[in-house]
């Protein structure tokens, strides 16, 4: 019986490693009876996810985009094994196939779910396909790969992969070598492993100059109605304080505008803080944070070959993450993507802000009208503020204030299932929250 694979190749650009490593998955997928579809990402028409929700509440289980995102999720939903291509990022994936997965959450349920003693969102299909990434990278690096291996085995959890294997190619190797690589990333999925929990390497902080400006910079597609916006304007009101000059922009509406991005880039080069303020989507950075990241380690490369210094000002770099888990340890692996690339280009990193239950508690309001409810989260966000404002990293201290959920997770949880049902009730979709629209299209 023929399997169904489904590979999303997620290099920005035809990329030399790539084009050796897919024909020889191909020939080893089409030797064992695989049945293949490959999707060249950069090819695909995709928009960004927009954070709504509404493939959950207005839509259940599709997209409202109509775009190839839904084709290569119906692919996905009903395939037998995904493998993901991809060069390692700062230790994550590529914008490119990040923007596609992040359309993923379609094929799970907006429930929640216990799964190892964490929550995690529920199934929405019976059964998932297992789990392949190859990431490839131009040098060994101990802490890009921990950050890799670690975001694979939470993509593993949340995909329900009931096999999965991480494999990893560095520099050039020989025709051989890669075989190996790929016949032991088959071999895995065949032998029914699965990803272990790896350790994460996460860059120490460091001290800097105290500034005297900052930029905030907001990821969230929501832009100034967001919780990113309502924690990041917060922590910029308390430098304020101190004399700092600050500065907030959204980053969405930048992102096509190649004027007004450069601009950003050549601002950031004169900065002396700055803020990244986004939401957790998939266990990690919404796709145009990381392309963001991405502009700007293209604009710093370039920089190297000119006259001008680099970089042209070691400027701090902070990360402030929320998410819609309770636990604020889910936004582990995107805060160590960010200390990565700030590591990698030239920033000082000083440290982040992890939130867990963003939605459940901010919900994009003002923090001072939080009431009670909000004391740790001001605290912590003050805390930090002070120690940023003197060059000092975000002491520990801060987070230790807001990792304790505002409400018992249990109760997070139920309290979770009664307002998806509110939301899909405006729709008139209450009663197909849990619809399986890919299933039903291919008649499995």
């Amino acid at each position: 019986m023929l399997k169904k694979t489904v590979i999303l190749e997620g290099s920005a650009h035809q990329n030399v490693l790539t084009q050796r490593i897919l024909p020889i998955l191909i020939a080893e997928l089409t030797a064992q009876n695989h049945q293949i579809e490959t999707f060249t990402l950069r090819q695909n028409r995709i928009g960004y996810c927009a954070g709504d929700f509404f493939c959950w509440v207005r839509s259940p289980g599709q997209c409202m985009m109509v775009d190839d995102n839904r084709k290569i999720a119906s692919s996905t939903a009903t395939a037998d094994l995904v493998i993901y291509l991809t060069p390692i990022t700062f230790g994550g994936y590529s914008a490119t196939l990040k923007k596609a997965i992040d359309h993923q959450i379609q094929n799970i349920s907006p429930f929640f779910a216990t799964l190892h003693g964490e929550t995690h969102h529920d199934k929405r299909y019976p059964r998932y396909a297992d789990f392949m990434v190859i990431g490839w990278q131009p040098k060994p690096h101990p802490a890009a790969e921990s950050i890799f291996r670690h975001l694979v085995w939470r993509n593993s959890l949340n995909f329900y992969a009931p096999a999965s294997h991480c494999e990893i190619v560095t520099g050039d190797p020989s025709e051989a070598v890669l075989t190996t690589h790929i016949e032991t990333a088959l071999e895995a999925i065949a032998r029914r492993t699965v990803v272990s929990q790896p350790e994460l390497i996460v860059q120490q902080t460091h001290p800097s100059s105290p500034p005297r400006n900052t930029l905030l910079l907001v990821g969230s597609p929501r832009g100034e109605k967001s919780t990113s916006y309502a924690i990041g304007k917060y922590i910029i009101e308390q430098l304020e304080v101190h004399g700092i000059h600050t500065e907030i922009l959204c980053l969405y509406p930048l992102l096509n505008n190649q004027e007004k991005m450069q601009g950003l880039l050549s601002r950031i080069n004169s900065t002396d803080l700055v803020i990244l303020s986004f939401p957790l989507y998939v266990d990690s950075l919404p796709a145009p944070n990381i392309q963001f990241l991405e502009y700007i380690a293209s604009h710093r490369s370039a920089l190297q070959g000119q006259s001008a210094a680099y970089p042209v000002n070691p400027a701090g770099f902070v990360a402030l993450a929320n998410c819609g888990f309770p636990e604020a340890h889910h936004n582990a692996n995107a805060l160590a993507v960010c200390a990565e690339f700030a590591t990698q280009m030239g920033f000082t990193w000083q440290g982040s802000i992890a939130l867990g239950a963003g939605e459940g508690l901010v919900h994009g309001r003002p923090l001072q009208e939080l009431g009670g409810r909000g004391i740790p989260l001001r605290k912590a966000l003050s805390l930090a503020a002070t120690a940023l404002a003197q060059g000092y990293p975000i002491p520990r201290e801060a987070q230790k204030l807001i990792t304790k959920p505002f409400i018992p997770a249990w109760l997070y949880r139920r309290f979770g299932g009664i307002i998806w049902r509110q939301q899909a009730s405006r729709w008139g979709m209450q009663k197909q929250l849990l619809r399986k629209p890919y299933q039903e299209e291919m008649g499995s």
